[in-house]
């Protein structure tokens, strides 16, 4: 990858649930009318079969989701236009130490290198009734569906490139659900959707890595 890759939080029904009362208390006051947005910087992409870190003493979670690859200059572009500016899907894995605030920018525990694994791009043209899964050492570990998101793909899409101009090569991650994986060194994580190349990764302690 050799664009920008966006995420989104909070895109999916479960995490709001879980936050709901949260929200309702300082320093948030009401939950977030709007995408709440974050950037996996390129220290974090790795490939598929490529090696995520697990720093000793953190605690390292899964997050399986799918990446939204823009095709084309993308500017202010309407949900129904969205299609025309997506060059395809992969499978993706926004990995990450656990969230404990939506207040302040988590760099912390999502800008890790190795902690945005994203796989090959399928020839899949609508991710929005999509089944994803996560095996951990080939037993199945997780599944979410993407008809819970608050916002699909296009949605996403329009609304990033309402303020900000994306170009080829940029990346969407379009959410994951509040349940996420807990990883270990020593496991393999796979990610899979039908149509999708599959993305596996083994987690490595930090320090056995050159």
């Amino acid at each position: 990858m050799k664009g920008t890759i966006f995420a989104v939080a909070l895109n999916h029904r479960s995490q709001l649930d879980a936050w709901r009362e949260a929200f309702q208390q300082a320093p948030y006051k009401t939950p977030p009318k709007t995408a709440v947005w974050f950037i996996k910087p390129r220290n974090t992409v790795i490939g598929d079969g490529e090696a995520i870190p697990h720093p000793q003493g953190e605690t390292v979670q899964s997050g399986a989701t799918v990446a939204l690859i823009v095709g084309k200059t993308a500017r202010k572009v309407a949900a129904e236009e969205a299609a025309n500016y997506i060059a395809g899907y992969a499978l993706a894995n926004d990995v990450s130490l656990p969230e404990e605030s939506f207040y302040r920018p988590a760099i912390k525990a999502k800008c890790r290198d190795g902690f945005c694994p994203i796989g090959a791009l399928s020839a899949v043209r609508n991710v929005d009734n999509l089944t994803i899964i996560t095996e951990i050492n080939g037993r199945e570990a997780d599944s979410w569906h993407t008809g819970d998101l608050q916002r699909s793909a296009a949605q996403l899409l329009s609304a990033l490139s309402e303020f900000a101009t994306l170009n080829p090569g940029d990346a969407i991650l379009i959410g994951t659900p509040h349940s996420r994986v807990t990883l270990r060194p020593g496991d393999r994580v796979r990610i899979l959707a039908d149509g999708f190349p599959a993305l596996e990764n083994p987690v490595v302690a930090e320090g056995e890595l050159a």
